[in-house]
């Protein structure tokens, strides 16, 4: 049975009573429910920090979780936990997380299904700094994540003709689309 430490996720041996890379107790049991399940977010097996992404945003609504979220978009690397991640940010609806669910959205180097969760992330937050998000995203070279803004535009209140402007604008400023 593979065993890990709740603090700093390094594998320890089974019947191990202190963790050998950051000292810790393994037998106490002094942190709650929910605080296991954010130390969770940065488990080394991306399944376990999935399933505690979906618990925290879906089932506890913690809003504890939200600042722990916006770190995880930022430094993780498994495509499955920063979709995650940018599902339940929108889901939380919280601001903090517009400048960070922006990057994301805008950066070429993350997989699509990141940039297009961070897209609809961004349309469910709404607000102005939002809507630049969203205004951003119009520009990407990939035509799902522009159809993904573009909707999410319109759901945030632009018309279909401010939306079609704000193309205009994105490819008058030499941006190509194919």
């Amino acid at each position: 049975m593979v065993r890990w430490c709740q603090y700093c996720w390094a594998e320890v041996p089974a019947r191990a009573e202190c963790c050998p890379v950051c000292g810790h107790s393994l037998l106490s049991e002094d942190q709650g429910y929910v605080d296991k399940l954010i130390a969770a977010l940065r488990h080394v097996e991306p399944t376990r920090a999935g399933l505690a992404i979906q618990i925290l945003s879906e089932m506890l609504a913690e809003p504890r979780a939200v600042v722990p979220l916006i770190e995880l978009l930022g430094t993780a690397r498994d495509a499955h936990v920063l979709r995650s991640a940018a599902v339940a940010l929108g889901r939380f609806g919280d601001e903090r997380a517009v400048p960070a669910l922006s990057r994301r959205a805008l950066d070429l180097a993350s997989p699509l299904v990141v940039r297009v969760a961070a897209v609809d992330a961004l349309a469910g937050i709404g607000g102005d700094q939002a809507r630049a998000g969203l205004e951003g995203a119009l520009a990407d070279p990939n035509g799902v994540v522009r159809n993904h803004a573009r909707r999410a535009l319109q759901r945030v209140g632009l018309t279909a003709e401010k939306v079609a402007t704000a193309v205009m604008h994105t490819d008058q400023g030499g941006n190509k689309h194919g």
